[in-house]
């Protein structure tokens, strides 16, 4: 369920080779004016999201974005969302080293999550109101499971968080030569800064530019790495055949079915991903906005793929070793970038950060408010509700750098959190579809999958955990609610 991967390289991949003299002071010149462009492309973005976030006075406005994205901004908000630093960086490495089978999660499992989203989530949840999925599992389930799905959600976002900030701070470390901690620590200002400032309006808003930023960067990219063959039909042949497999060798179905369903259920009962379709104007603006969003990230997520499929063959001609590791696409870029659209790819891949750390960080502002602070204050003010959203956020941003800090690789940080976030799929399918009564049946699948999960998977390591947790899940839910009683105590 946490397949091992490499640890992202910290090694100055983009300013690598002895040097001396001259060199040495070419080098470092670079390096600051590099160091110098991403710190003010991050200022940029922190202005833009505050000048976005402005008018926030209330948590709705804060978290939600008052209820008034369009069908483009929630599609471009959800690819900008969830298309990561893992989405380039680990996806292009994994099918360098292992084909077509090391791109199954992303973009193939990640867009069916997101478009399960559209097809079964989205005009739902929206047409109730919600702030979070745990507002929703309340008026499902009652107090008692909102309560443990605010916690689950906080540790799934929190942790997601952590995976975005270690890419940042590495980002940050390979430019500038600063030792990881220290990069680490000003990433995390930085993001934090961003958020308390712009709230979800201010994330969307740049989200746009961030996720045109992505597309422009690696489509200049892919044509590098094509023209670099001689075209795409030569690109195409110089992929070995083994390549185009779809499954690992020797392969059980167990590890096949757990690929699959840990990103697809992580997704859709996400609450990063979903807070875009809650903040939608409508409930079919939000089933659309879901569905555009699918078809960008399945689309613009082949171009990694290629790059996996096509970069190491590129080896011999640019006279270096291509790594298989998550320094594959660095390297890769480095290689075929003049320095200024090296700087390019830079801002691309902190575009890719920037939009899903907040978006993490917002979403436990939004449980820890909505299902925390509210029930020990209920008659709040609406500013009030924002203050302590504001709060949330940076408490939040501190947790998730002390998780970064943990070393933990980039990739098992992702899954961890996806994992994580599953654990409310049962509850959320089964109160959508109207089935399960009473107070107790969300609670009791909420508990025993989150006890299997630390048991079966982090403790004891047993491929299938996955599985067995979705199964005792079911199995739990549908006996509570057999015992509860017809009538439902809290009716969606």
């Amino acid at each position: 369920m946490r397949p091992a991967t490499p640890r992202l390289g910290k090694q100055p991949c983009f300013f690598r080779g002895p040097r001396g003299g001259a060199q040495l002071a070419i080098a470092q010149g670079t390096i600051a004016i590099t160091l110098f462009l991403i710190l003010l492309y991050v200022f940029g973005q922190v202005l833009l999201a505050a000048w976005a976030g402005r008018g926030a006075k209330s948590d709705a406005d804060y978290l939600v974005a008052g209820r008034s994205l369009g069908v483009f901004a929630v599609g471009m908000s959800l690819f900008a969302t969830w298309f990561a630093s893992e989405s380039l960086i680990a996806t292009s490495s994994e099918v360098a080293s292992s084909g077509l089978a090391g791109a199954r999660t992303e973009p193939f499992a990640y867009a069916l999550g997101i478009l399960a989203i559209a097809l079964f989530f989205a005009h739902r949840l929206r047409s109730g109101g919600y702030i979070t999925i745990a507002d929703f599992l309340r008026a499902r389930f009652g107090e008692g499971t909102e309560v443990l799905a605010a916690g689950v959600i906080a540790i799934s976002a929190t942790t997601w968080s952590a995976a975005q900030l270690f890419a940042f701070a590495t980002i940050i470390d390979t430019a500038s030569g600063l030792d990881f901690t220290t990069a680490l620590i000003g990433a995390t200002l930085l993001v934090m800064t961003y958020t308390l400032f712009g709230g979800l309006a201010g994330d969307v808003v740049t989200d746009i530019i961030q996720g045109l930023m992505i597309m422009v960067a690696m489509a200049i990219l892919g044509w590098l790495v094509i023209d670099a063959h001689g075209g795409l039909s030569a690109a195409v042949v110089s992929v070995p055949r083994e390549a185009w497999s779809f499954s690992m060798p020797g392969e059980s179905w167990v590890a096949w079915a757990e690929l699959w369903l840990v990103p697809i259920a992580g997704t859709m009962v996400s609450q990063e991903a979903l807070s875009r379709t809650l903040a939608a104007r409508s409930p079919e603006v939000a089933r659309r906005g879901a569905l555009t969003g699918a078809a960008i990230y399945f689309v613009v997520g082949l171009v990694p793929v290629s790059f996996g499929l096509f970069g190491p063959s590129l080896a011999p001609m640019l006279g270096m070793d291509l790594p298989t590791d998550e320094t594959f696409l660095p390297t890769l870029a480095e290689a075929l970038f003049p320095s200024w659209l090296h700087i390019v790819f830079t801002g691309a891949l902190l575009s890719a950060i920037l939009s899903s750390v907040d978006s993490a960080l917002l979403a436990v502002s939004a449980v820890a408010t909505e299902s925390g602070y509210r029930r020990f204050h209920p008659g709040a003010s609406p500013r009030t509700m924002l203050h302590a959203a504001r709060g949330a956020t940076l408490i939040a941003g501190v947790v998730a750098a002390l998780v970064a800090a943990s070393g933990e690789s980039l990739r098992d940080l992702v899954l961890d959190a996806g994992a994580v976030a599953a654990v409310l799929a049962v509850p959320i399918i089964m109160g959508l579809t109207g089935r399960g009564t009473g107070t107790h049946a969300g609670m009791s699948a909420i508990i025993v999958q989150a006890a299997l999960l630390v048991v079966l998977d982090w403790w004891l390591g047993i491929e299938g955990a996955f599985l067995w947790m979705i199964a005792a899940g079911l199995v739990s839910f549908t006996a509570a609610a057999l015992l509860a009683p017809r009538k439902p105590a809290y009716p969606a």
